[in-house]
C-alpha cells in the first residue's frame, strides 16, 4: 500500500504529537494549576466583595453575574486539562498502536522489495 503525500503529512503529524506528548502533559497540568490559582483568587475577591459594605447590593449582584459564569467555565476547563493529562499520561493508545502498525507495515513492504 502506498500513501499519498497528504497521508504522509498526517502520519508525520501523528509522530510529532507522539514525540511532544511528554512535554504537553506537563504544560496541561501547569495550565490547569495556573487557571485554578487565578480563579480561586478571583472567587475569594468576589465573595469578599459580596460580603463587604463598599458595594451596593445592585453592584454586588452585577459583579456576581459577570464573574460567576467565568469562574465555572474556567473550573471546567481546568478539570478537562487535568482529565486529559491523566487519561493519556503515557500517550494516546490509539495513536501509538496506529504508528506501530504503520511501522510494521513499512518494514514488511521494505522486506518484500
Amino acid at each position: 500500500m502506498q500513501f499519498t503525500s497528504q497521508e504522509m503529512k498526517l502520519i508525520d503529524r501523528l509522530r510529532k504529537q507522539e514525540r511532544r506528548w511528554p512535554r504537553t502533559r506537563w504544560i496541561l497540568l501547569g495550565m490547569a494549576a495556573f487557571s485554578l490559582a487565578v480563579y480561586c483568587w478571583v472567587a475569594y475577591f468576589l465573595f469578599n466583595a459580596l460580603d463587604s459594605q463598599t458595594y451596593s447590593p445592585a453592584d454586588s449582584a452585577l459583579l456576581f453575574a459577570v464573574l460567576w459564569p467565568k469562574l465555572l467555565l474556567m473550573l471546567c476547563m481546568a478539570c478537562a486539562f487535568i482529565a486529559l493529562a491523566i487519561r493519556d499520561w503515557r500517550g494516546n493508545v490509539h495513536r501509538m498502536l496506529l504508528l506501530k502498525l504503520l511501522d510494521a507495515h513499512q518494514a514488511q513492504t521494505d522486506k518484500q522489495v
